[in-house]
């Protein structure tokens, strides 16, 4: 079970995954989510575990909490679980625009996740906090990472994001990290 976790986090750049769990913080209850980079999608790992109170009060001490509004953030591939994706690429040009006006901050689809809220688009039900580490509209690692994908915004054409999910009621934490 933790090979697998480890051939994943292996598969990314160190520097990107310090902020995952390693072999020795590995929960035997962890899920794991990821997909590799595609026209229609990013290159995304997300791992899910329960955790200490004291841990998650250390996570949240090194990241900033983004709020689940509008102009706060931007779903990298918010468009995975649409049916017919070309209706949506007839006025992506006018979507882009409206995003950058917002400075919005890429955060990964958090669809499939199992604590996923179908009725709020791709976003994990409402006891999750996003905490961000860090995102960077710049090329981080080997170009099989980065394919510039037709939806993001100008200002954001390669780049990545990292942080945490973290639900405070039950302490459990979202690890993620997306690259398009």
């Amino acid at each position: 079970m933790k090979l697998g976790y480890l051939q994943f986090l292996r598969e990314y750049p160190k520097g990107l995954t310090r902020h995952f769990p390693n072999e020795k913080e590995i929960k035997s209850d962890y899920q794991i989510h990821h997909n590799y980079l595609s026209m229609y999608s990013p290159s995304q790992l997300i791992v899910r575990q329960k955790e200490s109170k004291s841990m998650v009060d250390s996570l949240i001490s090194v990241s900033r909490k983004i709020k689940y509004s509008d102009s706060s953030y931007y779903i990298v591939n918010k468009y995975l679980r649409d049916s017919n994706i070309l209706s949506i690429t007839k006025n992506h040009e006018q979507f882009k625009a409206q995003i950058e006006h917002q400075s919005a901050v890429p955060i990964p689809n958090f669809y499939k996740v199992s604590d996923f809220d179908g009725d709020r688009y791709n976003l994990l039900n409402k006891s999750y906090a996003i905490y961000l580490i860090e995102a960077e509209p710049k090329q981080c690692c080997s170009e099989k990472f980065h394919h510039g994908t037709w939806y993001m915004p100008n200002e954001w054409k390669d780049g990545f994001s990292r942080g945490y999910a973290i639900d405070l009621e039950n302490n459990l934490v979202i690890y993620w990290l997306v690259i398009w």
